[in-house]
């Protein structure tokens, strides 16, 4: 009884060791498959380099053009980041107004909630800096007193266009007080320029992903057709439709893959040509400002994007195509 079934145990053990090694031989193959596949997928475009140069530059250019307005969106968000100076409330008081009112406004500007700080300037000094800036200097010497107001910049602790409303209508309130300015027109302008540039991005993006699909959906069409002989025989020899698609597929994902690194090799370079004539520009404005590259995670996006629009490209052509081929 003891000697069955050690005799049973030894079949057990060499059964579930067979089919441990089955499994890894499989898996080993398929890894061998897809390794020799994915070679021969990158020499079959080798030996066409102008339908594969045309074809990757084709996806390199429609995913350029919404990679460069994105980009352009996002420095255009990153100027205006420093926004607290556009939304500072300028106030005017009125000509002649005593000191004694100037002193008490300043404080209730200080004590107004909303309010993160507040500076003066006198009308001499509003008068010095006009003449340093307009270049009417000598002229402004002979003028006995300064005929330009008081005035108090005054800062709002928020950058949202409607809070620094409430801060000037009540500022405008205040006795003495005779204009209060907000450049708020140009940020609602600047703000609507944004929101349509990421709306063009939507949309350039599905028209552009559209017509990636459409390039790579023909060359795979076209390289199916070129092997119509080859593609019956695997099929006559027992090759089941998984491997028949896998070579297509690996093709249309190295198309996308390499349209993508192009694109950003474009808008890489791109950005490193302007910055050299945005330099002079901003060093004559007194800044440092300077066009941001890709990030991260925009750099995986512009490549997994195209690689995921070359694969689903090859598939549906694949799927399309290889229908109406039988052996």
């Amino acid at each position: 009884m003891s000697k069955k079934k050690n005799k049973e145990s030894r079949k057990n053990r060499l059964a579930a060791g067979n089919a441990a090694l089955t499994l890894a031989d499989r898996l080993r193959g398929e890894i061998t498959n897809h390794r020799v596949t994915l070679v021969q997928s990158l020499r079959d475009m080798i030996l066409e380099p102008l339908q594969t140069s045309i074809t990757i530059l084709i996806i390199a250019i429609a995913l350029a053009l919404p990679g460069a307005l994105f980009l352009a969106v996002e420095n255009l968000e990153r100027l205006s980041g420093n926004v607290k100076a556009s939304t500072q409330l300028t106030v005017f008081m009125e000509i002649g107004v005593e000191e004694r009112i100037l002193e008490r406004l300043e404080t209730q500007l200080q004590t107004l909630v909303g309010v993160s700080s507040v500076s003066y300037i006198s009308p001499e000094e509003a008068l010095t800096e006009f003449q340093t800036l307009s270049g009417f200097g000598s002229a402004l010497d002979y003028l006995a007193e300064s005929p330009l107001p008081a005035v108090f910049v005054v800062q709002p602790d928020s950058v949202r266009l409607e809070r620094a409303g409430e801060v000037a209508d009540q500022i405008s309130e205040f006795s003495g007080v005779d204009q209060v300015q907000i450049d708020m027109q140009w940020l609602q302008r600047l703000r609507s320029m944004l929101e349509i540039g990421e709306k063009l991005i939507t949309a350039l993006s599905i028209t552009l992903g559209l017509g990636v699909l459409l390039a790579v959906a023909n060359t795979i069409r076209m390289a199916i057709q070129s092997r119509t002989d080859e593609i019956i025989v695997i099929r006559l020899v027992g090759g089941t439709d998984g491997y028949v698609r896998r070579p297509f597929l690996y093709t249309g994902f190295i198309f996308g893959l390499s349209g993508g690194l192009v694109s950003v090799a474009l808008l890489w370079f791109s950005v490193n040509w302007l910055n050299s004539s945005i330099e002079v520009l901003a060093s004559l404005y007194e800044s440092r400002f300077l066009l941001h590259g890709l990030s991260a995670g925009s750099l995986m996006s512009i490549l997994g994007g195209g690689s995921l629009l070359g694969l689903l490209g090859a598939w549906l052509a694949v799927r399309r195509h290889l229908r109406g081929i039988e052996p």
